[in-house]
């Protein structure tokens, strides 16, 4: 056998670095001559014609080509989201193992949180629909300051722990929701909330933020009975996934006053169609899923690959490893 035949092939695509024209797949090869790297981001037909040889895929394996790759025992994400690897047909492969680039997004989803809550307090949808048509001089709706208001953090991860710590940075109390048992003590969350207590956290804040991943049962979390369990004065962000959110309760939440408004950097579909009516909704932020779409994020994410390509390579455990069946 020749050396290239001898040495596990690692696929490398997901464009790691969002564009940002570094490549990545060339820093790996450099950094692990043990290895053959081989790009499919620009040549998908890389991919058809080389999964059954592969021993691992650095972006990810459509789920028609899994029966073909006999070889694979890792995928590797480029993103921090799991549903991709959490179908059916990867929860039937218990050999191959799934990571992704959870961490990436730790300091750029909770600016973009914090962010569109200070847009809220200080008006700014307002002042910009005045800037660009009546150009005069206005009074908006009064503003208001977040200095003591509640945070309710749904989803307390490490986006969401990251999120309370910048959340206490400007003196707002926050609190924590997830759907395991609380911890006994912590120092970020100045409460906890039962799992069975989400009506509690919502009815307790003044912003809700979703940083919860999307699984079968966060799938429509948040409905009509969870908008009225919060505040009128009360604002609701979405930076998980879309569908944990019930569009259209919140269409109706909005319009009839239930809640002040919402943030949304993740919507049901994506992309949302031009005639959806969330774009015209006053009291709404939309932004289009890019809140962790910084410079950083290409230097970020190859860290994290390059960590788990290494551990892969000498045989130790991986980080960031996804419960496929749980979906996360």
């Amino acid at each position: 056998m020749t050396m290239n035949e001898t040495r596990p092939l690692v696929l490398v695509g997901g464009d790691m670095g969002r564009g940002d024209g570094v490549d990545y797949r060339a820093r790996l090869a450099a950094a692990f001559p043990q290895a053959e790297f081989l790009s499919y981001e620009t040549d998908p037909d890389v991919l058809e014609r080389r999964i059954a040889d592969a021993s691992a895929v650095i972006g990810h394996v459509p789920e028609h080509l899994l029966p073909r790759a006999a070889r694979l025992r890792w995928v590797q994400t480029t993103g921090a989201g799991a549903n991709a690897v959490c179908t059916p047909a990867y929860q039937q492969r218990d050999d191959v193992v799934a990571t992704t680039a959870s961490g990436v997004h730790v300091a750029s989803v909770p600016e973009q949180v914090l962010a569109m809550v200070l847009a809220f307090a200080r008006c700014l949808p307002e002042q910009i629909v005045n800037q660009r048509g009546a150009k005069a001089f206005y009074w908006p709706t009064p503003p208001f300051e977040v200095e003591g208001q509640t945070m309710a953090v749904l989803g307390t991860g490490r986006i969401g722990e990251a999120l309370a710590r910048k959340a206490r940075g400007l003196d707002m109390r926050v609190v924590g929701w997830r759907r395991r048992e609380p911890p006994a003590a912590d120092d970020l969350f100045d409460r906890w909330y039962a799992p069975d207590d989400l009506h509690g956290a919502l009815a307790d804040a003044d912003h809700v933020v979703i940083t919860l991943p999307l699984t079968p049962d966060t799938h429509r979390l948040i409905g009509d009975a969870e908008l009225r369990a919060m505040k009128p004065t009360a604002y609701l962000y979405n930076v998980g996934r879309g569908p944990i959110l019930d569009q259209d309760a919140l269409l109706s939440a909005l319009r009839s006053g239930t809640i002040a408004g919402a943030g949304l950097d993740v919507t049901d579909p994506e992309p949302l169609p031009p005639d959806h009516p969330l774009w015209d909704e006053p009291n709404v932020v939309l932004l289009t899923h890019y809140g962790g779409l910084t410079p950083q994020y290409g230097p970020r994410a190859y860290a994290i690959v390059h960590g788990n390509v290494d551990r892969f390579l000498s045989g130790r455990p991986l980080v960031n490893v996804v419960d496929k069946r749980r979906g996360y």
